[in-house]
Order: C-alpha cells, then structure tokens, then sequence
C-alpha cells in the first residue's frame, strides 16, 4: 500500500490546526493598521485633534503588542507541528529501511539514503513550516486587503489588477528556468556525500597509498558539480527580488499619481490614500508570499519525491506469512540454487545450481579460489539475497516461509568486514544478547579468545570502542564479532572468513572449542587457509560457480585437484617462509 504525505502529521494534528488560527488572528491585527494609519490622519492630524491622534495611536500599540503575541505563539505551534512531522517522516524512512535487503540498500546507495532521510527531510520540515505560516497569512492578507481597497476606491483598484499579473509572471518564469536546477541539486549532493562517506571510511588505504592528491581531486570535482548548480539556481532565485521591487514601486508611482488627483478633487481623503498604498503593499507582498511558497515546494518536490521512493519501495525480500517458528534444529537445503547479483545478465551468475544437503551439528568449510561465490552461498542462508532459480531449505521448510526475524534470531554470522560500534565492549558484546551477564559476557569472550585480552584492557568490559573498532586491533575485532556472534547460542552459525587476521594456534583453539561445546550446531565455515578447514566433518569446494567437490579433508586430497591445487599452493608458501626465517 502506498503512503500518503498526510499521514505523518500523526498526534502532531493540534499544532496543524491551532498555527493557522493564530495566524490568521496575527495577519487581522495587521490588516487594522492601515486603516488606524489612515484615521489619524483624516481624524487627526488633518482635523487637528491631537486627542484622536494619542487614542487611535495608544490603539495602534495595543493592536501591535497583541499582534506580536499572537505571532510568537503562531511561530512557535507552527515549529512544533514541523518538527513533529519531520521526527515522523524520519522515523517511518528508518522503519522502512530497516527492512530493505543488502540489493535494496545497493539500488539506493548508502549515501542517498542517508542524505534522504537528513538533509531531504529538512527541507521538507522548512516547507512545512512555511506552508503553515505563509499560505495560510498570505490568502488572508491578500482578500481581506482587496476588499478594503475596493470600499475605500474602487477605480483605483485597477492599479492592483495589473500589477498583479505582471508580478506573477515575472515569478512563473523565473521559477520555470530555476525548477530543474534544484532536482540536480538534490543529485549533485548525494554525489558529494558518497565521496565524503568513502574516503571517511577507507581513510587509512587512501593514506596507505598516499592516494590523498587524487581524493582530493575527486572531491573537488563533486564539490564544482554542487556549487556550480547551486549557484546557477540561487542566481536566477535572486532575481525575483529586483524584478518584484521594480513592480512594487511602479504600482505604488501609479497609486499616488491617481490617488493624489483624487485628494485634488476631493474624492478622497488624504488618509484613506495612505491606507490604500498600505494596502496595496499588502496585496502585492501576499503575492510574493505565494511565490516564496512556490519556490519553497519546487525545491521540496524532488526532496519529497525521493523520501517517498524509499518509504513506497517494497523491499525485495520479506516473510511470506507471519509464522513464528519456536525453534531450529539447523538442517539446511540447497536445491538447485543459482544466483546473480541485481542487473546482471545470466552471463554475470555467481553461483549455478548449487544442491547440497547439510545435516544438524554439522560443521561444513567452503573453499575455492578467490571469487567463486563463497561469500554469497552463506549470505543467502540468513535470506540477506534470495536466489534467482531454485528454493533453499531449513529444518524441510521452505526458506521463504520462515519469518524473517526469527530466522535470523536463530542464524549467527561473522561477516568478513568486521563491524564494531562506538559504545564499550560490553554494548558491542550484547548485540548478541541485550540482557546477558557479565558472566555469560566474559564466558563467551573466552570461547572465542578475546577473554584474555579483554580483562588487560583499560576499564575491560567498560572500554570505549570507537566508531568502527578503530582503537583495536584486526584479530580483536574478529575475536570480539565471533564472541558477539555465540552468544546468540545460535542455530546455525557462519563464519565468513572470519579469522583471516588470527594465527594459527588461536584459531585452532577457536574450531576446539568448536568441536567440544557447540556440537549441535551447525556451522559453516568460509576460509582461505586449508589448515582452517582440514578438520571439519565436510568440505564443499567451489569453482566456476558450481559445487565441484564434497568431502573430508583426506578424501578431497584424494579426488579433488583443485582443492589439492589450493592445498599445495600453501604447502610450498609455508616451506618458502619456514626457508627464509632460516
């Protein structure tokens, strides 16, 4: 079902309704002032009373104080309604991206959705706010104002009807030729976030490969793109200001030169010119009012527009139904699985009828050169990418069928990049599990080695880990995402080339305690190094996209010549090595 823009005003209706009261009560007091204007100098000075002339002015300030009441409440309810249906837009964007598979967040990218749901958001908010103020101040203004002019002179209202019309076309068109600048804006800014968030994020390989200069270069080239758009839009926005003061001032030449025939000949009072002007001024400042809220939603649309794409796109991968399974026993089932990433051609398949069977407890290692799809045969068992061909079974049911959430709370994975969140030790371990003890903290520290090194930490638990685990090491990391990992007591647990950065007598203390504590469940294991895998229960060898190989370690070495290939390969790097120490 497609989201409406009106629903995110939410319990914020009040302030929806209570700012435009205000406003209008704020623009009536204005719309006094002009004809108090014209009473004393009709009622007042002319007629030279000077007690007219302090009681309409001691109105006057009555009316303006009242005037600036009603405006800082109208401000201030109009803020909380904008606000408030900003907070919900952004909530109802996260809700949704939340639920967007790996390829879903791909079609975005990242720095979109980020400048989506921030800097679009604002915008919108900006909008809202003014939508509330102006468009509800300008309409009262502006027929209030021309039925005044019309009682005070009716012939002179011909001024107004022309200056009107030259006003608003003089907006259409400038608005006409700035309309598409702010569209590129919006695509000129995502281009330059995407380049700010990359070299954020690989600083350390830019700086590795003194790579600064071109970075530098890339960033500058994004940077012209936004400015020079910005520049071309705020060019043509400024020259409505000049070309409305031309207009302004040409009717308000016109409004005295009739307007003070008429006074010659007694048709009408010196004051009620001067509250005509008034409120002629008023007229044409609503217009402009209208313009600026013109202008405000043409730069809003495209902000709009690509909020409303992400909260309207229905993600690629959800739960069929909303069963709730109690519990996992670990079987899994490929059969006749294949595979490509979104927008390639079946030429570009990373994985072709994959079938494999895996039985509860087992722990099953994935080998192969390097790009055969290792990576992605574990990714589709957590459901972050569904296949293209074939179904992919969990304890006999359908992968599809589960829910999504349980199936995951059932799966732990150790992804191959690493992530750890700013926060202490202790918060990155209980993604895991929120209410775990320090015991069951420290115990799962210890089966994934990081106990140790844990306890010699500043304030252990209680450490700070910066954004990113950038404060410790490589193999830290893996240890402390293979702890966080266990203690969801998974199901199923997948390790994608997850001790990479570890040696070799800690990760085989690691699969120990594998073999010893976790022998219901099953685990898959995704490495480079054959010393990593020889001992698990199977061995599932992958090259050309397919499953080439099933086996122990002893019976690949037997039958299988790309794993013997692979197996060797390492052989003679360890000798080389073991050769050049001596």
């Amino acid at each position: 079902m497609r989201r409406k823009t009106t629903e995110f005003i939410g319990n914020n209706i009040k302030y929806f309704i209570i700012a435009p009261l205000l406003t209008i009560a704020e623009s009536s007091t204005e719309l006094l002032l002009p004809f108090l204007m014209g009473r004393i100098v009709d009622d007042g000075l002319n007629a030279e009373n000077s007690r007219n002339v302090l009681y309409i002015g001691l109105w006057m300030i009555g009316i303006s104080l009242l005037g600036l009441l009603l405006g800082i409440f109208s401000a201030r309810t109009s803020a909380k309604a904008s606000q408030g249906y900003g907070f919900n837009l952004r909530q109802a964007m996260f809700r949704q991206i939340q639920t967007f598979s790996f390829a879903d967040i791909d079609t975005f990218s990242t720095a979109s959705l980020v400048n989506r749901c921030t800097m679009d958001v604002r915008q919108i908010q900006d909008a809202v706010m003014q939508i509330i103020r102006m468009l509800v101040r300008a309409p009262t203004l502006l027929i209030v104002s021309m039925v005044i002019c019309i009682r005070l002179h009716a012939g002179l209202s011909i001024v107004y009807w022309l200056a009107i019309p030259a006003l608003l076309a003089t907006l259409f068109v400038i608005m006409r030729i700035t309309k598409p600048f702010f569209s590129a804006m919006r695509t000129r800014s995502d281009a330059l976030n995407a380049c700010v968030q990359e070299n954020m994020i690989a600083i350390r390989v830019v700086k590795t490969f003194v790579r600064s200069n071109y970075e530098k270069e890339k960033f500058r080239r994004a940077n012209d793109a936004l400015t020079d758009t910005s520049i071309g839009a705020s060019i043509r926005i400024a020259l409505m200001h000049p070309c409305s003061t031309v207009i302004f001032n040409l009717a308000t030449i016109a409004l005295y030169w009739f307007g003070g025939h008429l006074v010659g000949s007694g048709a009408l009072l010196s004051g009620a010119l001067l509250s005509y002007v008034a409120y002629l001024n008023n007229i044409l400042f609503s217009v402009m009012m209208f313009n600026m809220v013109l202008t405000r939603l043409s730069r809003t649309k495209p902000c709009l527009t690509r909020c409303m794409e992400v909260l309207n796109y229905e993600s690629s991968i959800r739960s069929e139904n909303g069963g709730e399974p109690s519990s996992m026993q670990g079987a899994i089932r490929f059969e006749h699985v294949s595979f490509s990433y979104p927008g390639a051609q079946r030429s570009g398949s990373v994985l072709e009828d994959i079938c494999i069977s895996v039985k509860p407890g087992e722990f099953i290692a994935v080998v192969g050169p390097t790009g055969v799809g290792k990576t992605t045969f574990v990714n589709l068992i957590p459901r972050f990418y569904d296949p293209v061909e074939g179904r992919i079974f969990i304890d006999g049911k359908e992968l599809r069928t589960w829910d999504l959430g349980s199936l995951r709370q059932h799966i732990g994975v150790v992804l191959q990049n690493n992530i750890l969140f700013s926060g202490t030790v202790r918060d990155n371990l209980r993604w895991g599990a929120p209410t775990a003890t320090d015991e069951e903290l420290l115990e799962a520290a210890r089966d994934a080695q990081a106990h140790e090194f844990i306890l010699h930490l500043p304030d252990g638990l209680d450490t700070v880990i910066e954004q990113g685990g950038t404060n410790v090491s490589g193999g830290q990391r893996q240890r402390l995402c293979i702890a966080r990992a266990l203690l969801k007591k998974p199901c199923i647990l997948i390790l994608d080339d997850s001790t990479s950065a570890l040696d070799s007598i800690t990760e085989r203390r690691i699969f120990d305690t594998f073999y010893q504590k976790y022998r219901n469940t099953t685990v898959l294991l995704v490495a480079q190094r054959i010393s990593s895998v020889q001992n698990a229960d199977r061995i599932i060898v992958l090259d050309g996209r397919r499953i080439c190989a099933v086996g122990t370690h002893a019976e690949l070495l037997q039958n299988c010549g790309i794993y013997q290939a692979i197996y060797d390969s390492q052989q003679e790097g360890s000798e080389a090595d073991g050769g050049r120490r001596q």
